[in-house]
Parts: structure tokens; C-alpha cells; sequence
């Protein structure tokens, strides 16, 4: 073939890591590799692989060992080619590159939960008040809460949802992701108890499996068994400040430091008790936090997290500092993103102008369609590693902005409910965001086997 052995090395080793690390997308890739599937999911891959980061030398070897993705059945393809680059058969290779680039997740409607597309998921949610209802329509309801806290909004939730939806003879998968470490000394409020953590681990219904993750980060998620590659809804509530306040693609981190110490104060990495912390300076006093509170991942990860794992994404209870940052990621004006430039009060009413007007004007329980008010972006660009087969870009095709912390008959988190006490803060916001995606795959058809 040519090849460079290290790359052929490189790439063997990323497609194994990927199949042994995402085993529901290797079961459901079964699927693809059907009689009746097989021609559309050779045509999805090899345009998957044309679009991806591979090194040129591999891309056109697989687009080669793929016959180009017009091959209508697994005999015509080469086999000794794809054994070569891959190390397995031909039907495995064909099964792990559909994991590798993604093919598995978006054609999975039961593991997705929902066989709607997005312009039919987009649909919903305009015409239904509470974006959670998602959840009663679905195949299989299931919803992944990133930072999820003190397990508040999953408590509700569950004690919401779960008896409408056994009504239906529905089940609910709710899968909780937690960076602050169980047992740790900081972080306070936002610690789960043991008493709520034991509740929704016996939650006494069936068909609803309920899963905590604590001490994880949410943008390291690749290696963590259980989860589904795909949720119907993934939620965020009061995503932190400042991790989530700055883009660092737009602003650079000695800017943005310098802004952090000036409004929050001096800052530095100390132990206590043995335990790795931030402590910072403000007013007077030492205040102590975990070790990664001043890391700054911004919106775009952010977003760009939500767009691979949801169907549905929602954000909810996100302070004004945050709000702007990420509206300025989800415009299409480049001139919403200005280089280096902190978003204060006075300069966001500046830069956003009628936009800002027409929001800030918002009352609590007000809500508006962004597309409405101005176009939104078509191009943002993924941040989080290479993309595996997904474009480098991608948009979301609706986002609703909402004012307020709480709303009737939606689950909410404990942050959201005490904005109400928070008199010195502007009320929040609150997004639903509907990612664009592929359209499910064709049903299950014969089967073969791999």
C-alpha cells in the first residue's frame, strides 16, 4: 500500500480504542453492515472519512478499501486491503470505523432516543412550552445533566417524569456527570447528599436506570463506560463562571487573567489538608475553591459538547456574563466576537446593540426565538478534538433564549431556585438549542454476521 508504518500503527491503535471504549455503538453498528443497509452506510462513511483529519496518505487508503462508497455488498470490497490498514475482517473494519467516525451514534433512534429529526424536534419545541416533555415522545427517554451538582434538578426530574412515563410503559435513563470530587472540602452546597444520591439509585420504578458520575470531568467522557453516546436531552444548569465566561479562542488567557484578578482578586494554587485548591483573594479574605475553578474552557466546548451528545441541548439558569458570551458564539455577525475584548456591561450594549435592546427588554417568563431577531451562526467551529467523521463545523437550527430562573411545570435545580434571593443579580437566562444532525438510519433489516 505504501504506507508509513507509524501512521498505519497510529491509526490501528485509534480505531481499537475507539470500538473498545464506546461497546453500545459496536453492538449497534451490527445494523449498518445489514443487506439492506449496507450501500447507504459505505456512501455515509466514505463522506465521513473525505471530510475528517486523517493524514491524506491514510484518508485516500480507507476511501480506497471502501471501493470510494459505492460498493452495494461486503464481497466487493477489498479485503486484504482493509485487513492491511485496519487489522481486522472486512466486516469488522467496515462496523469500526462506523464507531470511529460516528455513523453508529447518529444511527442509533432507540440509543438516541428519539427517531425524530432535528426539523422534527425543532417543531416540538416550538409548539410546547416545556422542552423536558421531549422526554414522553421518545422511544427511549433518556437525558444526560453535565455538572450536575447537588443531583436537585435530577431528583425533580425523575419525581416528575418517570410515573407519566410508566404510564406509557416508557422507561428513563438519566445519567448525572459531576467534576467536584465525592467527599472533597470544597465546593459546598454543590455537593450531592448521600441521603438524595441513595433516592435516585432506588428510585422505586422500573425502567428507570440512573447513573452517577462523580470526580469527572464532563470534556474527558471518551473513556467512561455506561454511558450512551447519544441522550436525547442534555442539560447544563448555571454553567460556571468563569469557566464558561470567556471564549479563549477570542480572548486571550493573559487578558483573561488579568481580568479575573482585577474583578475576583489575586489568585494561586495551594494545598489544604492535602488536598490541591485554589485560593483567591477578594475583599479581604481567603476564599477556597477547587483546584480547576479558574480553568476556562468557554462556550464553544460548551456548545460543541452538547451538539455531539444531544438531540435537545438546554441551558439553564446562565448568569448575564456567561449569556453573552455564548450568544456571541451562536450569531452569525462576526462582529459579535471582537478580538480580546471583555465583555462588561457597557461594552455588550455597545457591541450587540438593537440585539441587546430587544432581550434585555425581556421580562421574566419572556422568551424569544433568536432567529427572529437576527441570523444565527452557520459555520461554528468544533473544539473538542478531532471530530471523528463529523464536520469541522456544525450550527444549530433553533434556539429559543428564555429570561428567568424557573419556570412552571419544568424541573429546576437549586442553583436556579435561588436566584429569587439573589436581589443583586440580573435575572437569568435560559436556552433550548437544537443541533443539526444526520436523520436516522433505515430500520433493521436481515441480519449478518461480523
Amino acid at each position: 500500500m505504501g504506507l508509513d508504518p507509524r501512521l498505519v500503527a497510529e491509526f490501528r491503535g485509534r480505531l481499537n480504542r475507539s470500538r473498545e471504549t464506546n461497546q453500545e455503538a459496536w453492538d449497534l453498528s451490527r445494523r449498518l453492515v445489514r443487506p439492506s443497509s449496507l450501500q447507504a452506510t459505505l456512501k455515509q462513511l466514505a463522506e465521513a472519512i473525505r471530510a475528517s483529519s486523517l493524514p491524506p496518505s491514510v484518508r485516500d487508503a480507507l476511501l480506497s478499501g471502501l471501493c470510494d462508497g459505492t460498493a452495494d455488498r461486503m464481497q466487493a470490497l477489498p479485503g486484504d486491503a482493509l485487513r492491511q490498514l485496519t487489522g481486522l475482517s472486512p466486516t469488522k473494519a467496515v462496523r469500526a470505523l462506523c464507531v470511529l467516525f460516528g455513523l453508529a451514534r447518529r444511527s442509533a433512534p432507540a440509543e438516541s432516543g428519539s427517531t425524530f429529526t432535528p426539523a422534527q424536534i425543532e417543531q416540538f419545541v416550538r409548539g410546547c412550552a416545556n422542552p423536558f416533555d421531549l422526554l414522553l415522545v421518545a422511544e427511549a427517554a433518556s437525558l444526560l445533566d453535565l455538572g450536575a451538582g447537588d443531583l436537585s434538578f435530577a431528583a425533580e426530574l425523575a419525581e416528575l417524569y418517570r410515573p407519566r412515563l410508566r404510564q406509557s410503559n416508557k422507561g428513563l435513563t438519566l445519567h448525572c456527570v459531576e467534576r467536584l470530587r465525592p467527599g472533597s472540602t470544597l465546593g459546598g452546597r454543590l455537593h450531592v447528599g448521600q441521603d438524595r444520591l441513595e433516592r435516585l439509585r432506588h428510585f422505586p420504578s422500573a425502567g428507570f436506570h440512573f447513573r452517577f458520575w462523580g470526580d469527572q470531568d464532563m470534556f474527558e467522557l471518551e473513556t467512561v463506560k455506561g454511558l450512551r453516546p447519544c441522550y436525547t436531552i442534555v442539560t447544563c444548569h448555571a454553567p460556571a463562571t468563569p469557566a464558561f465566561a470567556y471564549e479563549p479562542t477570542r480572548v486571550s488567557r493573559s487578558i483573561i487573567d488579568a481580568h479575573l484578578r482585577k474583578t475576583k482578586g489575586q489568585f494561586r494554587a495551594v494545598r489544604v489538608e492535602g488536598e490541591e485548591a485554589l485560593e483567591v483573594l477578594h475583599a479581604g479574605r481567603a476564599l477556597l475553591f477547587p483546584p480547576w475553578k479558574f480553568e476556562v474552557r468557554g462556550p464553544l466546548a460548551l456548545l460543541d459538547l452538547l451538539s455531539r451528545r444531544g438531540q435537545l441541548g438546554v441551558l439553564s439558569a446562565v448568569d448575564s456574563e456567561v449569556f453573552w458570551e455564548f450568544l456571541s458564539q451562536l450569531l452569525g455577525d462576526a462582529r459579535l466576537r471582537p478580538p480580546d475584548v471583555i465583555f462588561t456591561p457597557s461594552i455588550i450594549a455597545d457591541v450587540f446593540g438593537a440585539i441587546h435592546a430587544r432581550l434585555a427588554a425581556l421580562p421574566v417568563g419572556g422568551s424569544v426565538v433568536l432567529s427572529d431577531v437576527t441570523n444565527l451562526r452557520q459555520d461554528i467551529p468544533r473544539v473538542l478534538g478531532d471530530p471523528a467523521g463529523q464536520p469541522r463545523h456544525y450550527r444549530f437550527r433553533h434556539v429559543e433564549v428564555r429570561r428567568g430562573a424557573v419556570f412552571p411545570g419544568l424541573p429546576s435545580s437549586q442553583t436556579a431556585r435561588l436566584f429569587k434571593d439573589m436581589t443583586q443579580e440580573e435575572p437569568p437566562w435560559f436556552l433550548i438549542l437544537v443541533p443539526e444532525g444526520s436523520s436516522p438510519s433505515p430500520g433493521p433489516a436481515s441480519g449478518v454476521d461480523a
